[in-house]
């Protein structure tokens, strides 16, 4: 499993499909494209653990949701990804509720703020920068690739912070948030089932000449996301796809500096979309919300005009609306 140079690679799936009604206690939420739930308003409305002390840049860091919204009678409401109706061929979105699980503690004994769990599947280019970048602002990161920790000891010894070298499955189990930075070619090579129900991050994109070639991808029935999406069964966002590895490096910079660069980011659980959009934040990025898993990955994936492009927020969110 290794990583890419150009910007990053994985799958695209099926079209975007309508959520069915809502019941009236958990009202549907459809994101657009541009709008992002921000930070404040998430920490306000959820239990948080507030992460490390601080980001890459000193700004507050975004933390992560340990527990959902809370509704009337005690549950967290949202909506599961599309599944299959019994009996039936069809794919649809189903409502459920399930009750509040309390994660971390916040903080430990000593007072010190909590921190987040990466896995990350894939120890190329874009794997292994955005293993620097987390474990840097103090994430607990978990690294796999294809060969086996052992071959990855000299990447590890080079990264400050908390990181260590662990197999695919580890690094799936491990993390609260699980990036796949692999060719989507080499996705059933995955713990699928390990990252079951996890906010998943998608960096990758599908190229035929490497992946083989996939009929539904091939006629864009579906995206290479969707797919990811539907083999692990997670709560996916597409991120880090459209940005080349050298500029994922290099490029971060502080919050309000008119040289900040913007990533396009998107996906269908709007909680997953914040922790995603968070992460970018803190390490030194501006995320903009492209919309819904299908749709909205179509606009930064391959081919796409915002594909490898260095756009600050404003025009990135720009040309996706135009796109």
């Amino acid at each position: 499993m290794t990583g890419h140079d150009s910007p990053s690679s994985q799958l695209p799936r099926s079209a975007d499909r309508a959520r069915t009604a809502a019941p009236t206690s958990c009202p549907a939420r459809q994101p657009r494209a541009g709008a992002l739930p921000s930070a404040s308003g998430v920490a306000r409305s959820l239990r948080v653990s507030p992460g490390p002390p601080s980001g890459k840049f000193g700004e507050p860091p975004f933390g992560y949701p340990w527990r959902r919204p809370v509704r009337a009678g005690g549950t967290s409401c949202r909506f599961r990804r599309p599944v299959r109706a019994a009996g039936t061929g069809d794919r649809q979105e189903q409502p459920y509720e399930r009750p509040v699980r309390a994660g971390r503690r916040a903080h430990d004994r000593g007072g010190r703020r909590g921190t987040m769990r990466i896995g990350i599947i894939g120890a190329g280019r874009i794997g292994s920068t955005l293993a620097r970048h987390f474990a840097g602002i103090g994430h607990e990161v978990a690294l796999a690739n294809s060969r086996g920790p052992e071959t990855l000891a000299e990447l590890v010894a080079g990264i400050d912070g908390p990181i260590r070298a662990v197999t695919a499955e580890e690094a799936a189990r491990f993390g609260q948030v699980v990036v796949v930075s692999v060719p989507y070619g080499h996705l059933r090579d995955l713990p699928l089932s390990d990252m079951r129900d996890k906010v998943v991050i998608d960096t990758g994109n599908y190229y035929p000449e490497r992946d083989g070639h996939d009929p539904d991808l091939d006629d864009d029935s579906t995206t290479s996301s969707e797919n990811v999406r539907a083999a692990t069964d997670s709560n996916l966002v597409k991120a880090f796809n459209s940005i080349y590895w050298e500029t994922l490096r290099d490029r971060g910079r502080p919050k309000g500096d008119p040289a900040r660069l913007a990533i396009p980011i998107s996906g269908d659980d709007e909680e997953a979309v914040a922790v995603v959009a968070g992460l970018i934040r803190d390490i030194g990025f501006d995320p903009v919300n492209a919309g819904h898993l299908g749709g909205g990955g179509r606009k930064h994936q391959p081919g796409s005009p915002v594909y490898g492009v260095e756009l600050s927020a404003h025009e990135l969110d720009a040309r996706l609306h135009s796109a």
